[in-house]
């Protein structure tokens, strides 16, 4: 009688639980911020939706925030054009309704449960509506949102398809609105993007998402024992940590030596954070000058 073999199932990549306490310290933060510069015009127009520090305020509040009513509403819209009902005392409800048709599907959401082979929808359990809940549950449900608009978006899949100068016409004639957006355009394939700024030499690479003061800072993003974290949220925080690399940085060559690729990156890496002091300087004016006004 020939041996039997059993098959064992293949399983996702899952990444372990994080222990944070703060929205700050997770990569979802980044990952869902990154894609309001660049997907959207919230930031700056939603008022009060400056920093990454904003973002993470409103997913601490347990009360109705404006800015991820704001948020809510564009994503909602981005994935269903036609949605209504998206005020703050009704929108909880609309995120139900339109979460509950993707969690249905057999595409594996942040909510898959890998034993009942299925999504789980998380808004059955919830005695409360969305804004009452934690951070945590607000920031997953975010990052499921951004993921959903990569893939189905209309809108966001036409801006990543002109970047990349893909287009649904057989004719090889690109016009000016086909044609891939210039480099310094927003919505050019390499501002869409959202790669390290640089990396030292112990391999941790550091990442950026707009002109403020903030950095996170990573380990290998594709390893699953990854881990990620904020280092600075003020210029005096950015100050020190550019100083940090820089007592860090490799010793000074001696003749006939050559750096290897980390040594140099580590040196690429401090005079691109050195770069952007000016920029975020203005950006930190403009941002006074903008709460001024508000006040």
């Amino acid at each position: 009688m020939p041996p039997t073999t059993t098959t064992t199932e293949k399983k996702g990549h899952i990444c372990p639980p994080s222990n944070v306490t703060h929205p700050s310290g997770r990569w979802e933060s980044l990952f869902v911020y990154g894609f309001i510069c660049k997907f959207t015009n919230l930031r700056g127009k939603v008022e009060g939706l400056d920093t990454p520090m904003d973002l993470e305020n409103a997913l601490l509040s347990r009360e109705p925030h404006p800015i991820l009513t704001q948020i809510l509403s564009r994503f909602i819209l981005n994935l269903k054009p036609q949605t209504r009902n998206l005020s703050t005392d009704q929108i909880s409800t609309t995120l139900v309704a339109v979460l509950s048709d993707y969690f249905k599907s057999s595409e594996r959401t942040v909510f898959w449960n890998d034993d009942l082979r299925r999504n789980v929808d998380p808004f059955e359990q919830l005695e409360s509506g969305f804004f009452a809940t934690d951070w945590d549950f607000k920031l997953k449900v975010l990052r499921q949102l951004v993921e959903l608009q990569l893939t189905h978006s209309t809108l966001v899949k036409g801006i990543i398809d002109r970047a990349w100068g893909v287009t649904q016409q057989k004719t090889k004639k690109k016009d000016a609105f086909t044609a891939p957006p210039d480099p310094a355009d927003p919505q050019s394939q390499r501002r869409l993007q959202l790669v390290p700024l640089g990396q030292d030499r112990n391999r941790r690479r550091y990442w950026v998402a707009d002109d403020t003061p903030r950095i996170y800072v990573s380990t290998n993003p594709w390893k699953t024992t990854a881990t990620f974290q904020t280092i600075s949220s003020t210029r005096e925080e950015y100050l020190s940590a550019l100083e940090s690399l820089k007592r860090d940085a490799p010793a000074p060559l001696k003749r006939g030596e050559k750096r290897t690729r980390l040594e140099n990156a580590h040196f690429d890496l401090i005079e691109a954070l050195e770069s952007r002091i000016e920029v975020i300087d203005t950006e930190l004016a403009v941002s006074l000058t903008s709460t001024c006004n508000r006040v």
